[in-house]
Parts: structure tokens; sequence; C-alpha cells
């Protein structure tokens, strides 16, 4: 092969081309070692250890997203292949960079008050009812509140809540869903189900108000809905 053909040839796969090959070429030498290298440090990077519930997850985002092309029907070139693991790494990032949907923008409240996952606090009835009663809503909760607190919902003032549910934590949003500036309309958050790397969530809309859960285990959303319903009561 000429030099331009080995030099593709080791950008395609520089394990591909013999130590013959490359013999009085030291720019070509040095450029397979460099290939190598980097081809080396991309499988080191791709050995990712398989995270738990990675089937549910699958599966989860297969019913979200409608069905795309098969793209990866071919192997991929290196130089691809390596502006594919950075797109990766860029995207298992937590969401900053502005929310656009309702589940995006919970997961990402999740993630910048990381701490109130790990409160311990247990809040009685009489601290969580004013909050409640601020949003039109009387809750009488037969599970640990951990976490209680309003904040900034996407512009909206909200409840952001912890519950301990069968001793795992579990995020609650009570978004008031009035037609307020900077809230998300509800033909933006479907489907009611959302998911990242690491969290499950749904939203509900319940009256003017609109629920969102997060947990880390898809199991505690189910147990979570079913307990709100019989504690929360909306004033219309």
């Amino acid at each position: 092969m000429d030099k331009l053909s080995l030099r593709r040839a080791l950008y395609e796969d520089p394990r591909s081309v013999s130590a013959e090959e490359l013999l009085d070429q030291p720019q070509l030498q040095q450029l397979q070692q460099e290939l190598q290298a980097l081809d080396d440090n991309l499988r080191q990077q791709l050995a990712i250890e398989v995270p738990p519930q990675l089937v549910e997850r699958v599966l989860l985002n297969q019913r979200m997203l409608p069905m795309q092309k098969r793209w990866y029907q071919r192997p991929l070139p290196y130089a691809t292949a390596a502006a594919l693991l950075v797109s990766v790494l860029y995207w298992q990032q937590p969401l900053q960079n502005g929310p656009t949907d309702l589940g995006q923008h919970a997961l990402s409240h999740v993630y910048h008050e990381m701490a109130a996952l790990r409160a311990e606090a247990l809040l009685s009835q009489a601290d969580i009812s004013p909050m409640f009663s601020q949003l039109g809503i009387h809750a009488e909760f037969p599970v640990p509140v951990r976490y209680a607190r309003f904040c900034d919902f996407d512009g909206v003032r909200s409840l952001h809540l912890v519950l301990d549910i069968d001793g795992a934590a579990v995020t609650l949003f009570v978004v008031p869903g009035s037609a307020q500036p900077g809230l998300i309309t509800p033909e933006q958050i479907e489907p009611a189900q959302f998911a990242d790397a690491r969290f499950f969530g749904q939203a509900v809309t319940k009256l003017q108000h609109r629920l969102v859960l997060v947990a880390e285990q898809p199991q505690l959303l189910a147990a979570t809905s079913a307990m709100l319903e019989k504690s929360l009561r909306f004033n219309i």
C-alpha cells in the first residue's frame, strides 16, 4: 500500500497494519503507536459494568421513544467510534443545559439537590400540613417524610418532598398546574413516564396540580402513587 492508503488503514484500525508495512515510515510508526494507545484507552472506557435493572430501563425507553432506524448495522470506523464514546460520556452527566420537558426538569432538580435524598429528619404531620394547605391540598401521609421544602420548579413555586417508602427515598414534587409563566404545558410531558441511567420517574395530573415522582427503583413509583391516591385531597 502507498503512504496514503497506510494512513487511512491506521485510522480505520491501527492494529490492522503490520510492522513490516511501516518499515522506513517513522511518522506512520509513531501514528500507529498513538492510535493504539488511544484504542486501549477507549477499550478501558467502554468496559463498563452493566448496571442493575438494565433490562427494565431498556424496555422503558423502548416504550417511551419511537422506533428509530438502526444506523449501527455496519462496523463503526475507528474515528467514528471515538466520537461516539465522547457523546456517550457527555450524556452520562446530569442534565445541565435546561430541561425540555417536565421529566428532564425533575431529574435535573433531583441531581441538584442530592443531599435531600440523604435527609434523615422525620417530619410530623404538623410540619407538612401548612405547606400543603398553601397549595390547596390536605395531606395525611402514612409513611415517614424525610424532607419538605418549597422550591422553584421551572419558575413555579412548588413543594419538594422526600418520602420514605419501604426504607427507600422517593422524591415527590407537587407542582401547581395553573397556567403560569414558565410552566410546561401538559402536551409537553407525555408520556407520563421518564428515566435516565439512574432514576425512574412519572408525572400525573390531579386537578390543577402535577405530581412528579422520582425513585431509583421503578416498583417504588407504583407503591407511592397508590399511597398518594389515599393520602391527598385536593380543594376544588
